[in-house]
């Protein structure tokens, strides 16, 4: 019998499409900053399996500007068991500068790359996971700011729809919202799109009755940490007794 392998994404998000805890690679992280003006930026991959795994390490450019702005190094690698693995970020240079006035999104791809059978007949079942985490470009200029930067959000009534307005150069990622205590049951759609809400949008979340006058959300911040904020409702178009 050839041997099966199933390819699977682990994303550090609020949806998770694989049970992360029977991957063999762990990052040492579950988001990484680039910050303008270092020469690289470091991130380790531990090998917890019983057999030496190789892995490919990828970025993928969120960015409205095409181009190649970020490499791994080295792409390639093997990991012995229990073993780590330090990977470093380049910034390249040239092509269409990064927009100083904001983050840029990355996508930092991690992908597992499972030992072969030890006899070519033996039947394996082969779980090759591709782990997915954020890469955020920060500006040099907006370094200082990040810190409780979630707490500037704005909750908007207008036209009948509550908005979720980010009026900060900031990506930031929202795992719950509440009402009165009570969990909102966002769509798929929705847990998507708060889960990187994008600098200086608007997000509407029909999820959240209109007129609501204050919501209560979770947020994760640079280190991975969960915070909490509360925001109060603002009369857009549509006029809410707020």
């Amino acid at each position: 019998m050839k041997n099966m392998i199933i390819w699977c994404v682990v994303l550090f998000l609020p949806l998770t499409i694989c049970n992360k805890t029977i991957a063999a690679f762990t990052l040492g992280g579950t988001r990484f900053i680039y910050e303008e003006g270092r020469k690289n930026t470091s991130f380790d991959v531990t090998n917890d399996a019983d057999n030496t795994y190789g892995g490919q390490v990828w970025i993928d450019n969120q960015s409205k500007n095409s181009g190649v702005y970020m490499v791994p190094t080295p792409p390639f690698f093997k990991l012995a068991p229990k073993q780590t693995q330090i990977l470093r970020i380049l910034k390249t240079e040239g092509g269409v500068p990064l927009p100083e006035d904001r983050e840029s999104l990355f996508w930092l791809n991690v992908q597992e790359i499972p030992p072969k059978a030890e006899k070519a007949d033996d039947p394996i079942l082969s779980i090759a996971l591709n782990s997915r985490v954020k890469l955020f470009y920060r500006p040099r200029s907006l370094v200082q700011g990040r810190n409780g930067a979630e707490k500037r959000m704005k909750l908007i009534q207008k036209s009948g729809i509550t908005f979720l307005k980010n009026p900060t150069p900031y990506y930031f990622a929202i795992t719950k919202v509440k009402v009165n205590g009570q969990n909102i049951h966002l769509s798929k759609e929705e847990e998507v799109a708060v889960s990187v809400m994008a600098p200086f949008s608007e997000l509407a979340v029909k999820s959240i009755p209109a007129c609501t006058k204050a919501i209560n959300v979770e947020t994760i911040n640079d280190w991975g940490n969960v915070e909490h904020y509360t925001l109060k409702g603002e009369r857009g178009e549509y006029k809410c007794d707020l």
